[in-house]
């Protein structure tokens, strides 16, 4: 059975009723462990084959019955990093997104972003089997708003829950944490960034605050998760995350769909 959902899920042409066949699968041992047990490099729709994570991990998963993740997100990132441009993911994970401009735009330069190690050693083996090491950068660091060692919270079951810890709560490991504009001061010359993806499970103002002179500089078209019960965490609301982004310039492209999605005015 769990092979017919494959194939049926592998061209599904349509969003709705993707969330209800992954969750379908998930909770049912018997097709969740055949899909676990699947090959941990899998092709993508869009062609390319890249590592996922190996077990029961729901974003590893849903690329392995998918063939991709978030198909509104997907074509909002294409649709805005023209054939060289640069495509910054933040809160990568394994990859999908960053490995996704990189083979569709061959002329595009991405930096990812992922201070898990164990999912970073995933992006990185997936940018050497594609060899795209000189187009894909991945840096083993997480964005914020203070620069330092920090404590990182992993979840057991989504990678994509991993998380740096909110203040006065402890990690399971410690992570290297950049502030966006200092650490973006030292790449010279400066790569021109058309397009950000930031999913970093609450953290995203802090990011955002500590990016917010490259964002008036070279305003990039914006998608950027926000989920008030992961932003309660770190102290703000979506309405304070999306204003903050409005009062730099922007305005909102396309209706929020636990994404918020910008582009700047002037851009």
């Amino acid at each position: 059975m769990i092979h017919l959902i494959h194939a049926v899920a592998r061209v599904w042409p349509l969003i709705r009723g993707r969330d209800f066949m992954l969750r379908n699968v998930l909770r049912r041992p018997v097709w969740r462990d055949a899909l676990a047990k699947s090959p941990s490099v899998i092709r993508t729709r869009a062609g390319f084959p890249m590592h996922v994570n190996p077990g029961n991990d729901f974003i590893s998963m849903a690329l392995r019955l998918f063939g991709n993740i978030e198909p509104v997100t997907e074509a909002f990132v294409l649709d805005h990093v023209p054939p060289d441009g640069g495509f910054a993911d933040i809160g990568a994970n394994v990859g999908y997104f960053s490995l996704l401009v990189a083979a569709l735009r061959p002329g595009a330069h991405v930096q990812s972003f992922e201070p898990n190690p164990p999912i970073a050693s995933l992006l990185q083996q997936s940018v050497a089997l594609n060899g795209l090491a000189s187009r894909v950068k991945v840096n083993r660091l997480a964005v914020g708003d203070r620069e330092g060692e920090l404590p990182f919270c992993l979840h057991d079951t989504n990678t994509g829950h991993s998380r740096l810890a909110a203040e006065g709560t402890s990690g399971d490991i410690q992570v290297p944490v950049v502030v966006w504009d200092e650490w973006w001061a030292s790449q010279h010359p400066e790569p021109i960034i058309h397009c950000v993806k930031m999913d970093i499970e609450g953290a995203e103002l802090l990011a955002l605050r500590g990016m917010r002179g490259f964002l008036q500089r070279q305003k990039p078209a914006l998608i950027v998760e926000a989920y008030d019960h992961q932003l309660r965490e770190f102290g703000c609301t979506a309405e304070e995350l999306k204003q903050f982004i409005l009062e730099l310039g922007y305005r909102e492209a396309r209706p929020s769909d636990g994404n918020f999605y910008f582009i700047h005015s002037q851009a």
